[in-house]
């Protein structure tokens, strides 16, 4: 772990311009609106987002390839809501061509994860676990992306949620090139695999009933020692949004989904039950998390000591303290 400097003090070290923050402030509000995210946010420009864009920007000087930053945190944290302000401000005050990439956009295709858990374990049918992604599609992404030149477009896979299912290529991300900042985020990026012993007792009402001996879990581990290790050894710099305790995830989670409902409310009206487009239900969503519980109570347990960048948030996901690495 590098030694870490507070966020307040690069704020006030740097001398950051007014009128650079208020010529972003429509910027950011207009993001925000984008994502249906609290607007308020927006009142974070000065000792938040701007400082860290600057931040990064000081980062990105040494390197002759995208800085990939990537961004740890339980569901509903804000992860997404915070790379894409980032990258606006980015863009816009210091002309760097930020962009994000969501593991959640690099899934197995659902006919792939069912084959998956046909072959593996019935549990591998449900999206968000290690091994549930399409990595070898990542890598190369990645690769690509390290290379795109000047005047070079190409495109990175988008996931819709409501249909379980990756995009068609038409509707995928275009990202012209040179990159020069990724934010790869998602809710186990810089995850560690766990000992032997952390495995072998059901953390929760899934486990026990639909793992009993503990084989989806140990292939879930398996996966993080090989090839999402070989993915996460891509980052530069590992960031990572510390909850107050595991409890507040499925308020974050929940929360999330009510957004996406009214949403999709908002574009189909009253047909939306007609349409082959799911939305859970809070019952449903607290089974699905199940999914999720071990990883992320491991990763709350271990990353403030295993990222370079930590956000440490409260339970209604402000952010209370940052940490960034002092040198590089």
């Amino acid at each position: 772990m590098m030694n870490v400097l507070e966020l307040s003090l690069l704020s006030q070290a740097h001398n950051l311009p007014a009128s650079l923050a208020e010529r972003l402030r429509f910027e950011v509000e207009q993001t925000l609106k984008g994502l249906y995210a609290d607007e308020s946010l927006v009142e974070r420009i000065d000792d938040l987002f701007l400082p860290f864009a600057r931040w990064v920007s000081e980062y990105t000087k040494p390197k002759h390839t995208p800085l990939i930053l990537g961004l740890g945190g339980p569901q509903g944290c804000g992860k997404t809501t915070f790379c894409s302000v980032v990258s606006h401000i980015l863009a816009k005050g210091f002309d760097l061509n930020a962009i994000e990439v969501s593991l959640d956009d690099l899934y197995l295709q659902r006919s792939d994860r069912l084959h998956y858990a046909q072959k593996v374990h019935p549990l591998f049918a449900t999206r968000g676990v290690p091994g549930t992604h399409d990595i070898p599609l990542a890598l190369n992404i990645f690769e690509r992306l390290k290379h795109l030149q000047a005047g070079e477009v190409m495109y990175v896979p988008t996931f819709d949620k409501s249909l379980d299912d990756r995009k068609p290529v038409h509707r995928w991300q275009e990202v012209a090139g040179p990159v020069d900042v990724i934010f790869f985020e998602g809710w186990c990026v810089g995850a560690q695999p766990m000992s032997k012993e952390h495995l072998m007792d059901p953390i929760n009402a899934l486990e026990k009933d639909k793992d009993q001996d503990g084989s989806w879990r140990t292939a879930v581990n398996e996966h993080l020692e090989s090839d999402y290790r070989k993915l996460f050894d891509l980052i530069d710099v590992i960031m990572w949004m510390q909850p107050p305790s595991f409890d507040v995830v499925y308020d974050w989670r929940n929360k999330q989904e009510r957004v996406l409902e009214a949403h999709l409310h908002d574009i189909h009206g009253g047909v939306l039950d007609t349409l082959d487009i799911k939305v859970m239900s809070p019952e449903a969503l607290k089974g699905f998390m199940q999914h999720y519980e071990r990883i992320t109570r491991h990763m709350i347990c271990s990353m403030l000591q295993n990222a370079d960048v930590q956000f440490v948030l409260d339970a209604k996901q402000k952010v209370l303290e940052t940490k960034l690495p002092i040198s590089h």
